[in-house]
């Protein structure tokens, strides 16, 4: 019987705070740090979360802070890494507002990886993967990328782990198969580019039989995927139209900046569940600066009043994420978790819910931020501007974990792996 864990609220804030041969890889209990034989050989599924990726790039520094990296750390077990090249594939940001990386990658805008990469991985995970890529990324329909060569040498995570020969694995992947329909540029949210249910549940018994086939897994959990509509990068319209209003108040009698009530449209999902039509960060911030600088402009007195126009976020179908396509995007990570979770069911694996995470993050003073902190609003300082945009739960690109959020996760699966299989890994 599956064990849905739920993080307890208060131990997150403080987690917050704070081709080998078979003969080679025996015996399993080599290593004198090792918590328990099921963890001789962990390795980790997944894709750019389970990678590290962080501030919208990757490299050596933020693939260390993985939570597969922190848990195989208190497991005791080795854990290798494909690790990048500062300063990445790609950098990651050191300001979102001003797309600074951390250094300049070179002409192929990747830095590529360490030289001397072992065979025999333990972090496996991809960024941009989905669930087809985990043991098929070259089929039809799959999300390979750059990184599938650069990290996994070309080969299918179940290829790469199967050479490792796993006792025991984490499972975190099905993010990319919503969220790459959110964060189209196109036409955000498009329904079109959501993996169905059905196939999404198809796709995950394949690959799950595909690690079956691996012949060695002893034990594992099964993650569920996020509700992307929590992630700040896609900032609620009606949270938006308040900004207006506060804006309005303070550059009053001008009138330089709107929301179209579009923006306030909504679907009741359940009684206390609603999905809003939501503006990602690329489109509300650019049309921000657009009315700051004819702000400017008018103060400056190169733009007479009388000719202002305000700048506007219309909410229109290929600018935001709709209530009806939010909905549809909220239906079918739904149903995606159902599939997850009857899967760790099935083969008594533990399944975890990073929602209950999320949910239990949401409270916390500065952790998840209802509206970005755009520099030079009132209250926000030029550190959470460039450290914090989102809220310190989240790294800068308002979309993947912050360090402090691995942290909690990597500490959340001990929890749980030592309540299902009776082991004693040292909390983080």
């Amino acid at each position: 019987m599956t064990r849905k864990l739920l993080i307890a609220p208060l131990a997150l804030v403080v987690a917050l705070a704070a081709c080998v041969s078979d003969e080679s890889l025996n015996p399993p209990t080599a290593n004198p740090d090792l918590v328990d034989e099921l963890f001789a050989r962990y390795v980790a599924f997944g894709n750019s979360i389970t990678a590290g990726f962080q501030s919208g790039g990757i490299n050596d520094s933020v693939q260390a802070l993985s939570y597969a990296n922190l848990l195989a750390e208190q497991m005791g077990t080795e854990f290798e890494i494909p690790l990048l090249n500062k300063p990445g594939c790609p950098p990651p940001y050191t300001n979102i507002f001003t797309l600074t990386p951390v250094g300049d990658p070179g002409p192929l805008g990747c830095a590529l990886r360490h030289p001397g990469i072992p065979e025999r991985l333990g972090l496996v995970a991809i960024p941009g993967a989905a669930v087809l890529d985990i043991y098929d990324p070259l089929g039809a329909g799959n999300r390979s990328n750059t990184l599938t060569t650069v990290m996994g040498g070309g080969r299918s995570q179940v290829e790469n782990a199967a050479i490792s020969k796993p006792t025991f694995v984490t499972v975190w992947i099905g993010n990319n198969d919503a969220l790459g329909a959110a964060t189209d540029g196109a036409n955000p949210g498009d329904p079109a580019k959501v993996t169905p249910p059905a196939t999404f549940a198809a796709r995950y018994t394949a690959m799950l039989d595909s690690l079956d086939a691996i012949g060695s897994i002893q034990g594992g959990v099964l993650m569920g995927v996020v509700q992307v509509g929590v992630a700040p990068y896609f900032t609620q319209g009606r949270v938006w139209k308040g900004f207006e209003l506060q804006f309005d108040a303070l550059t009053a009698p001008l009138n330089v900046f709107d929301v179209a009530n579009a923006c306030l449209t909504f679907t009741a999902l359940t009684a206390t569940d609603t999905a809003w039509t939501s503006v990602p960060f690329p489109v509300g911030g650019p049309t921000l600066s657009l009315a700051n600088a004819k702000l400017d402009s008018v103060l400056g007195g190169l733009l007479n009043p009388a000719n202002l126009v305000p700048a506007v976020i219309t909410c229109a179908d290929d600018k935001a994420i709709t209530n009806t396509e939010m909905a549809n995007l909220v239906g079918a990570i739904t149903q995606y978790n159902a599939t997850i979770e009857a899967a760790a069911a099935d083969l008594d694996w533990i399944y975890v819910d990073p929602n209950d995470l999320l949910a239990s993050l949401v409270p916390v003073a500065g952790a998840i931020l209802s509206f970005p902190a755009f520099p030079g609003l009132p209250g926000v300082t030029p550190e959470m501007s460039q450290n914090t945009p989102f809220g310190f739960a989240l790294s800068r690109d308002g979309i993947h974990p912050s360090t402090s959020t691995h942290q909690a996760v990597a500490a959340a699966l001990v929890q749980a792996i030592n309540a299902k299989y009776g082991t004693s890994i040292p909390a983080p």
